[in-house]
């Protein structure tokens, strides 16, 4: 039987690999090339290299994701493939050059066909010259982890060391899916609404062990297809122990592309409430480097405002905390957010968040909260529920007001009968500016 520890060779053979931007109207694998939006390829050209786009996705591959990659290469031989058209436009091959001096583990690779998924398979016969470099014939077959990352996501620094563990030989033909992660909505200078992200079988961090064999120069990889299938094609090992992965979101997000750009945004943020609220103080600022400082930034600056002087605050039906809000202020993205603890599990909802909507003459505000997520009630007016199955943690709630709306207010009432008394620190509703809202 193989031996199941990782193998130590002198080398720690790891690949990354990055379509950077890359026009390859073929490809099934991105879905704008695919979606209806571009009846053309010289339409999907021009939306692929706009100067917009390509600006938000040189910052956060560059000035995010590689910084991150960079502290993996201190400690790991690894190399990273950035494939790229020769038809992106100069200045931005020139910080892709530019980066690749600064960093050496980051490979610059021309392509111009059509890629056939991952893009793992066209830089293959770089991987094996390079493999073929360091161990002779007679070293023996060697385990070699490789895998994708996108040019807006952005992987934690230890993620290697993790990965380590499963680059053996017992593990070849395996995928590894790092189901953990974080994720948030990009604001104008920061990181916002910070969400824990349980997605077994993601893209971003989905790993494959494959096999080197020095005789025959030769990587044997078995082509994965669409990530969340993987394991219909071979064995899939899921660790989901710590954040492995961050996933920022923003307006121009490829898959989305139907929507306006505040349809988009709102879409996105929708999707986020539904995920745990985290805050800075959760996670490990050693994993992300590049990013801890715009988590940070984008936080509220914890402000209590309400602390009641006789125990614990029990949240009941006849409880309701107003907060009132200046209309002509009340622009972007507006966030309501309160810290809770109980002394057992909670069982479902158990607090309602009621939101009092204004908007511009001919406007049907009922409508307009429908659309934003709300619910209705005679009681309650537009609302959201507030739920957790937990003892303790952040409930967070967002959102994004379309031109002509505001909120004038919010109240927060107790739902239902709790198992325990349920304590909480609110913190002051705010409005914040997300990137590409209009």
């Amino acid at each position: 039987m193989e031996d199941s520890a990782p193998q130590h060779w002198g080398f720690n053979m790891f690949y990354g690999v990055t379509r950077y931007s890359l026009f390859s109207p073929g490809s099934h694998s991105w879905k704008t090339s695919r979606s209806g939006v571009f009846k053309t390829p010289e339409d999907y050209m021009q939306y692929l290299f706009s100067e917009k786009r390509l600006s938000l996705r040189a910052e956060m591959f560059f000035e995010k994701a590689v910084p991150a990659l960079s502290a993996m290469a201190e400690n790991h031989d690894y190399k990273h493939f950035v494939m790229y058209s020769e038809l992106l436009p100069k200045r931005h091959q020139e910080i892709l050059f530019a980066a690749a001096a600064r960093y050496p583990f980051l490979v610059p690779v021309e392509w111009n066909d059509v890629v056939r998924g991952t893009g793992i398979e066209e830089v293959k016969p770089l991987i094996e010259q390079d493999l073929a470099s360091k161990f002779d014939a007679d070293a023996g077959v060697q385990p070699v982890a490789w895998f994708r990352l996108d040019d807006d996501d952005l992987l934690a620094a230890d993620y290697l060391t993790h990965l380590e563990v499963y680059r053996t030989l017992n593990h070849v033909g395996m995928a590894i899916s790092f189901g953990l992660g974080l994720t948030a909505y990009k604001g104008e200078h920061d990181l916002v609404n910070l969400r824990e992200f349980y997605h077994p079988k993601s893209a971003q961090g989905m790993a494959f062990v494959s096999a080197f064999d020095p005789r025959q120069r030769s990587l044997s990889i078995v082509t994965p297809g669409p990530h969340h299938g993987v394991d219909q094609v071979m064995p899939t090992i899921l660790d989901s122990r710590e954040h492995m992965f961050f996933q920022v979101r923003h307006s121009d997000q490829d898959s989305t592309l139907n929507e306006t750009p505040h349809e988009r945004v709102a879409a996105s943020l929708a999707r986020l409430d539904k995920l745990p609220a985290v805050r800075s103080a959760d996670i490990s600022a050693e994993k992300w480097p590049s990013l801890i400082e715009d988590i940070v930034r984008g936080e509220p600056t914890p402000h209590e405002l309400f602390l009641p002087d006789a125990g614990p605050l029990r949240l009941t039906t006849e409880t309701a905390l107003v907060f009132p809000l200046e209309p002509e202020v009340a622009e972007g993205m507006l966030e309501f957010e309160f810290e809770f603890e109980s002394a057992q599990e909670l069982t479902g909802a158990f607090a309602v968040v009621s939101y009092e909507l204004n908007a511009e003459d001919g406007v049907d505000v009922e409508e307009l909260g429908l659309s934003l997520g709300l619910q209705k009630s005679p009681f309650y007016g537009m609302y959201r529920l507030a739920w957790s199955k937990s003892t303790h943690g952040v409930m967070r709630q967002n959102l994004l007001l379309p031109e002509g709306v505001s909120v004038s207010g919010i109240t927060l009432r107790g739902k239902k009968r709790q198992p325990a008394d349920v304590y909480i620190r609110l913190r002051e509703p705010r409005f914040v500016a997300v990137h590409g809202a209009d």
